[in-house]
Order: C-alpha cells, then structure tokens, then sequence
C-alpha cells in the first residue's frame, strides 16, 4: 500500500484530468474509498490528500480547494502546481486563498527537468535536458510517490507551514532502492521454486516423539498398561486362563499316561487323556471365538461406534484415557510440528509427505483385519486334533524297543529255560506291541519286523552262547528276571514312543502356543485398536485435512511461479534491457536526473524472500487451524486458494509500493529482517554522501532559470530535510560516524547533549550531531526512498492569493485579498 502503515493513507487527486470531480461530496468519498481499495486497506486515515493541478488552472478550481479543505475527513491538503505561469504577468504565482495553513500548503514545480542550483548560489546555472516536456507529470512520479510516504508528506506540511504563504519550489536529490524488475522476477522465482519444490530426499520420517509416535504405534504409551484395560476378571481374561488350565490338565494326564501306571493299567488308559483333550479343545475354540467375535463388534476402523464400546464393556474391557490424545491436544501437536517446519524453511512437498505419512501410519486399521491372523494362529484343523484326538499310535522310532528285545531274548537264551524262554520273550513282546498299539492290526509292520528281527538275533546268539559256554547253575534265575525286565523295557521303551507321538499328534505343543499368541494378538487389539481407535482415527483425518490444505497453498504457489516465470527474460537479455536503467537519470521513462535507482538481488534478497513466502503460508493457514482441526472434512471447502491468491498478490504490489526492505505483515521475524542496505545491496555511504553539507547542494531545483528570479535565494531562506529508511537508522548511524569522524560525545543538533549518534534519544529526534551536519531526518516506514528534500519559499509578491471572484467559471477572478503572499527574508536577492 502506499504510506508508511496500513492507516494511514496520502490520498492522490489530479485536478488536472477533467473528470475529476471533487465538489460533489458523495463522488469525493467515492474517490476515497478507491484509493482506499487501490491501497487494499479496509480502514485508513484519508486526512493527508495530494493534489496536483496546473498553475493556469488553479484560481478556477477553488471551490474544489474549498471543498477539499472543509471536508472533514480531510486534515492536511498538499497541492502540487505544475507548469509556467501563465498571461504576461510572469512573476506571480495566484493560489486560491483556501490554500493555506494550517490545512493546505502548495509546492510549485515549474520545470519538471530541474536545473542545478543551490540557495546562495551567484555563479552558472547547470542545465538538464531529457525527453519530456517542462509539465510532464511522468517527470513528477518520483516526488509524487515519495509524497505519498506518510511521514515525507507530513514533514514537508510542517515545513511549508513555517515558510511565508506556505508555499515553495522543491529541490530533490532521491534515492530509490530498489532491484531491478527481472532481477527481482528472478529472486522471486528462486524463493517460490524453494517453497515449491520438493528435495532431493523427503524426509518424512516418524513423528518427533510425544503423543504422535504413540498414535502410530511406534512407542507404547507411558504408564499405561494391559492390565489396566484388560483385568483379570474380563471375560477374555477368563477365557485365556481356562484355556492355559486344560491344557495344563491334558500335558499332565498324558504325563501319568507315560508312566508305567498308564501301561499297566487296566481297559483303556487314553480315555481320562482324549476327555482332556476335548475339553482343551473347546476351551481354545472357545476363546478364539470370543476374540473374533469381539474383533467384529468392536472393529474401530472408523473410531469406536455405540456398539462397540457396550460390547467391549461387556467383555470386561476397560478403555482409559491416554493422554496427550484429546483431538485438540492432538490437533495442537500436529499444528506445532507443521509450523516448526515451516519457520525450519522446509518445502511445502516435505511437509506434505510427513502429514500424508503420518496420516497413513496413524489410520486404525480396525481389529476385524486381524481375524484372518486368528485363524492363522488357531487354525481348525487345531481345533479338531484337541476336540477329536486320533487313536494312540507306536512311535515311528523301534531302534530303543529292539535293543530292549534283543538283550531280553539274549538274556532268556543264556537261562536254564534256553529256546522256551526265548518263546516267552517272543510272547511278552507281542502282547506289549499290542497293549501299546490297542489292537494287533494296528501293530505297524515296521515295528513288528523290528522287533523279530531283534528277538531272533537276541535268541539265537543266547542259545548259541549256552550251548557252547554253558553258563553257570547258579545264573539262571538271575538271567530269567533280568530277560522279563529287559522285556518290560522294550514295550515301556514302545509305550513312551506311543504317547509321545499321541502328543505329537495331538498338537499340544503347537496349542499352548496358540494359546500365547492369541493373547497377545488380545492384548496387541487393546492397545493399538480399541483403546487409541479414536484418537487415531481422528489423527488421521487431521493430518490429511491439513496435508490438504498445504498441498492446495503449495499449488497455489506453483501456479503462481509458472506465471511469474513467464515474465521471466533469460539473464542475458534482461542484462542488455536493464543497461539503461543506471546512470544519472535512472534509465526510467520520463525519469529527471534528481532521482537515481540503485539496488541489486543477492543471496540476502533471495533468502528474505524465501522466508517471506514460508511466512505467508503460515498466514493463509492461520485463520483455518481450529477449522480443520476441529472438522477435518470442511479442508476441502476452506478458501485456501484464494486466500493464497489475495495474501500473493499484495505481496507482490508491495515492491512497487513500499520496497523489499519493510517486512510484509504476516513476516514473523521482522526484527531481524536485514536493512534495504543489506537487502538491496545500497552502500550506505552513498545515502550519507547525498545528505552532507557538500553533497546537498546537488540537488535538483525543480523549476527553469528564468523562474529562479520568483524564489527567495537567500542562503538561509530554504528550508530542507533528508528521509531515510527506519529499518536502516542503526546502520545509517554507524555510516555518517564513519564518514564524519564524530565522537561519541558529539551531542545532537548543538545541545550539548552527550549521546552517541545512533542512541535512542539522539536518533528519536532525527537530527545529527553539529559535526556530521546532517540535515532533520525523517525515519520512514517505506524502504524504497531515501535522499534530500529541499523547500525553497517565493520572494515578496511573488505569491497572490485569490478568492473567487463573479466570473470564476472561466474568466479572470477579479478579488486579490490583501493576505500576505510571502515576507522577505534577510538577505534576498530576489
């Protein structure tokens, strides 16, 4: 906008287009409220108007002045009269009498090229020649911008005012700080490529501790335990532990059954085991049941409805709060983090990706999605081995059992009972085979070849070894007792080898560990499905609607670089365009060689202007965090384009206006935000060399030499003041020190005073010390203008007021009032 703060506007009026109408009081507000949309500010202070009109029209427009100056919302008037004076009488300039303190003032340009001249000045005159016409107001741009700075404007209404007639001819030496369009096209264009572009490595990652990584799963939450959500008493719990019981109940029956008690134990010793083994069996589906079932109600893909939660408090499921899982301290943490990253000066893209990422890792992905693991754990064909155990079978190893036989045949060979106990041994073997087997059928031929074979080589080398060596009398009935103990061994060694392939077959083994998992598949379901299912369902949606948001600013941006990049010329080309922009005159149309532009873009240009489009985009979020967070589902009809669009376009205006150097509203660290001297590559000492006592006389009175006989030359008749950027007053200071050689016990404008130049009071009173001969500086919130304004008053006479006369349509006013024009200073040579 232009002035120097967003309430308080320089209103711009050009009497001299036909068109405009200032006398009707409604178009007069209309005319204000335009300025006020031109400036895209809702409220402003309007008091401070800039007119321009023509010299030889300026008596006929005063009932326009007169309706400007009694308008209230009108404070200070500032008219611009530019061109020659007309009619034979050339050395007196007619003002309408409304055109005086203490609400208007009026500065005369007489010859917009200027010509060279300081007060006091006896010698040549220097001239200046351009390409425009001596009233062209393309010559008048940069004081009229300048003027429209705030406090230039109310500076130079204050020094007008102390001047006879309140009316001058100004003098201006002006620096305008600014970059190069296509250098400034360019630095834009790498501060959005920087927001814009994605790197070269997303780093998406997990979330940063706290809340979000709990949500996610990545870490359990803290003082939080199964326990407290799954008690001992709940239905599940219960369930779990009569599962764990019977199966306890069948390993140790078929413990007993291993022993010697289940071999010899009359009718079928598996009956107690395969009533155990049902009974664990229906336990376990029973449990798995119940965890399907409560999976399927409870799924909490979606968050937990009704019907869930009475469910889950039926099967005894506690359900405690975690904290840091609200859906505003959520929603809160989700916020910091993309605002941490954006201050970080990380692209949109990356922010993007973690808010997606997160949003998929944090989605409950319901328990029901978690049966088929059931079933994969506790499969039925699990439950059918324990509910409907197969028949008890000999083990498929006969190795122990045949080396028992053998030695019992060997042993019954070597007895007085010689081949008959043999036989018995033979008979013995049989009937354990068959005990073990339940049925002779069932006996496996390999088991059984195994056995004979064994018994027959036991036998025959027992026999053999009595007839040849003939043991002693007295061994026998020793070896017959060691022959059937061996014997008992071998269908033992087969009972053993049955029972533990009865277990095998069983699949005890494989159902205490169903058992196990199935309770941490429970307890997984607690933790990470039912107790965070809202607190994740909601996270989730969160994070997509603020990824939403981002990515619509981020393409928002994109489209905005694509268009700025058409704008864009090759460097090479904007080189050879912009040749013509330095030099005395600027290379500006209808530039004056009292203005120069100076500036160029470099890394600080570039890196201000990245942070500043980062800063925006937390300005466009800003006003919709508590929406979205509060309803993810309105992301999609927030006004986020638009509000990026509005927030792009002053952004780029502002250049224009103010400058880069003033921080754009929404910049969140304004404080260090380099000075236009640092942004724009100004050497300061060249603003200080335009404000010194020697350098001041260069600038470029605004009128031609034939006019310079209406203005008072005395030396101390002119009145000037410098204007400098505030955001550059420390550096400023350092650089008049610098070039001056001034202490700093140097007091301020001849008091005395002991301040350093740049302390706060010295620099608050915007005057300098004696030493530097600084002229009053006025500190402006613009950062495009800094440079030297000087006032210089009329001579006697050469100032007449005018008061509407009977013919003020169009002829000659005819009433001159006695209102004093101008008091001759001490010293004119006019």
């Amino acid at each position: 906008m232009n002035g120097s703060t967003d309430d308080r506007l320089v209103v711009c009026i050009n009497l001299r287009d036909d068109r405009t109408d200032v006398t009707d009081p409604r178009a007069l507000e209309a005319l204000f409220r335009h300025a006020m949309r031109e400036a895209h500010v809702r409220s402003a202070d309007v008091s401070r108007v800039l007119v321009i009109d023509s010299v030889d029209t300026l008596p006929a427009h005063h009932a326009a002045y007169e309706r400007l100056c009694s308008n209230p919302l009108v404070g200070n008037l500032l008219c611009l009269a530019v061109g020659e004076l007309p009619g034979p009488d050339e050395r007196v300039l007619s003002v309408p009498a409304q055109l005086r303190p203490p609400v208007a003032a009026t500065l005369w340009i007489g010859d917009v090229r200027g010509i060279g001249w300081r007060p006091g000045q006896a010698g040549s005159l220097s001239l200046t020649d351009t390409d425009i016409a001596a009233d062209d107001l393309a010559g008048l741009e940069p004081l009229i911008e300048l003027l429209r700075v705030a406090e230039v404007f109310d500076e130079a209404m204050a020094t007008l005012s102390d001047l006879p007639g309140a009316v001058a001819s100004p003098a201006l030496r002006l620096l305008v700080h600014e970059v190069p369009e296509q250098d400034l096209i360019r630095a834009q264009l790498h501060a959005l490529d920087t927001c814009v572009s994605p790197p070269d490595e997303l780093r998406s990652g997990p979330a940063p501790g706290g809340a979000l990584d709990v949500l996610t799963g990545d870490v359990q939450p803290e003082d939080l335990s199964v326990e407290e959500c799954l008690p001992e008493g709940s239905v599940l719990r219960q369930a779990h532990w009569r599962t764990a019981e019977a199966l306890g109940r069948l390993n140790d029956r078929l413990d007993v059954l291993a022993g010697w008690r289940g071999l010899l134990r009359a009718g079928d010793p598996a009956d107690d085991v395969v009533q155990s083994a049902r009974e664990a069996g229906y336990a376990l589906a029973d449990y798995r049941d119940a965890i399907e079932q409560t999976f399927e109600w409870a799924d909490g893909r979606a968050g937990l409805d009704a019907d869930g939660r009475d469910h889950l408090a039926q099967m005894g499921v506690q359900l405690p709060l975690v904290p840091g899982t609200r859906p505003e301290e959520v929603g809160e943490e989700l916020r910091r983090q993309v605002v941490q990253r954006l201050r970080r000066r990380r692209p949109l893209p990356e922010i993007v990706s973690w808010l997606r990422d997160f949003a998929g890792r944090a989605a409950p992905t319901g328990s029901a999605a978690q049966l088929d693991r059931l079933h994969r754990i506790c499969p039925d064909e699990l439950l059918d081995s324990l509910s409907e155990p197969p028949p008890p079978a000999i083990g498929t190893d006969p190795v122990p059992p045949a080396l028992w036989a053998a030695t019992a045949a060997l042993l019954a060979g070597l007895s007085p009972l010689g081949v008959w106990g043999v036989l018995v041994v033979l008979v013995l073997l049989g009937l354990g085979a068959v005990r073990t087997a339940g049925a002779p059928r069932r006996v496996p031929p390999a088991t059984a070849g195994a056995l004979a074979v064994a018994w027959l080589v036991g036998g025959a080398a027992g026999v053999g070894l009595r007839i040849t060596a003939g043991p002693p009398v007295w061994t026998g009935a020793p070896l017959l007792v060691l022959a059937l103990l061996a014997t008992a061994l071998s269908a033992r060694s087969l009972w053993v080898a049955a029972v533990r392939q009865w277990r095998s077959d069983a699949c005890l083994a494989e159902a205490a560990e169903a058992v196990e998992r199935l309770g941490d598949v429970l307890d997984q379901g607690v933790l990470q499905h039912w107790l965070l299912a809202d607190a994740r369902a909601g996270a989730s949606d969160q994070a997509k609607a603020l990824a939403h948001l981002v990515q619509s600013v981020c393409d928002t941006l994109a489209e905005f670089a694509e268009q700025l990049g058409r704008r864009a010329r090759p460097t090479w080309d904007s080189a050879q365009r912009g040749s013509g922009r330095t030099g005395p005159s600027g290379g500006r149309g209808g530039s004056t060689f009292a203005v120069e532009y100076v500036g160029q873009a470099g890394e600080a240009l570039r890196t201000t202007l990245a942070a500043d489009i980062t800063d925006l985009v937390a300005e466009v979020l800003a006003p919709y965090w508590e929406v979205v967070l509060r309803d993810p589902s309105s992301a999609a009809a927030l006004p986020v384009v638009s509000r990026t669009d509005e927030l792009m376009n002053e952004y780029q205006r502002q250049p224009a206006q103010m400058g880069t150097t003033p921080p754009p509203p929404f910049a969140s660290a304004s404080a260090d935000r380099p000075d236009p001297a640092t942004l724009v590559g100004v050497d300061l000492r060249r603003i200080v060399d335009v404000l010194l006592p020697d350098s001041r006389n260069e600038a470029l009175q605004l009128c031609s030499p034939d006019q310079l006989r209406m203005l008072d030359r005395a030396p101390g008749a002119a009145r000037s003041f410098g204007f400098v950027p505030h955001a550059m007053q420390g550096a400023f200071w350092k650089a008049v020190v610098s070039s001056s050689g001034a202490d700093k016990g140097t007091g301020g404008r001849g008091d005395g005073g002991s301040e350093a130049p740049g302390s706060p009071r010295w620099a608050a009173r915007g005057s300098s010390p004696d030493g530097a001969g600084m002229p009053e500086i006025v500190w402006t919130a613009s950062g495009r203008f800094a440079g030297l304004l000087r006032l210089v008053p009329l001579s006697t006479g050469a100032v007449r007021p005018v008061w509407p006369g009977p013919d003020v349509d169009g002829a000659p006013a005819g009433d001159h009032s006695s209102f004093p024009s101008a008091s001759h200073a001490s010293g004119e040579t006019g």
